[in-house]
């Protein structure tokens, strides 16, 4: 059982790393449900391309195996084949890297190389490391906000998707001559 009041304060993390970083108008990726997921492992937003290939989530993460908290940006892909692919060109290791030039301030982005794991990067700090903040839950919006836009800012996130897409529809990288 959760305890309510919980999942309120974090929503309001979340709804605050939202309004914090708001994604831009032209930006490849959409919200997928405007209430943050069911709460059972996790508890937050969803962003995902208009071809389902990619997902960013941003909240809180536990887990089936009862861990401690994590605060969490992370992407993933939609398939085990795509997810695949991009282990295999060391894609997820640079779009990690090149992130990670943009969020210094917070901490590392890590990168997932576990065969079968939809996970391809991401940034995670544990909820207690923001207990001894001040303003403990400003400063896990910011965390969130920052990872996102550190995807973003970066590059990192539109690489991973043009790579994506290209795996998807292999023709998109060949000069096409329509018209």
């Amino acid at each position: 059982m959760r305890i309510p009041t919980l999942f309120q304060r974090v929503k309001k993390v979340l709804d605050h790393a939202r309004a914090t970083f708001a994604l831009p108008d032209d930006a490849p990726f959409l919200l997928v449900d405007p209430q943050p997921s069911d709460g059972r492992l996790e508890y937050g937003y969803r962003w995902m391309d208009n071809q389902n290939l990619l997902c960013v989530f941003v909240g809180m993460v536990w887990g089936d195996q009862g861990k401690d908290p994590v605060w969490e940006v992370r992407v993933e892909t939609s398939s085990p084949e795509l997810a695949e692919m991009l282990r295999a060109g060391n894609w997820h290791r640079l779009a990690a890297r090149r992130a990670e030039s943009r969020f210094s301030d917070w901490g590392k982005f890590w990168h997932e190389d576990l065969a079968g794991s939809a996970s391809m990067l991401g940034a995670s700090a544990a909820v207690t490391r923001f207990m001894e903040e001040d303003n403990a839950e400003h400063m896990a919006a910011e965390f969130l906000a920052g990872a996102f836009y550190a995807l973003l800012a970066s590059g990192a996130l539109s690489a991973l998707l043009e790579v994506a897409k290209q795996h998807a529809d292999p023709g998109l990288g060949a000069t096409h001559g329509n018209g």
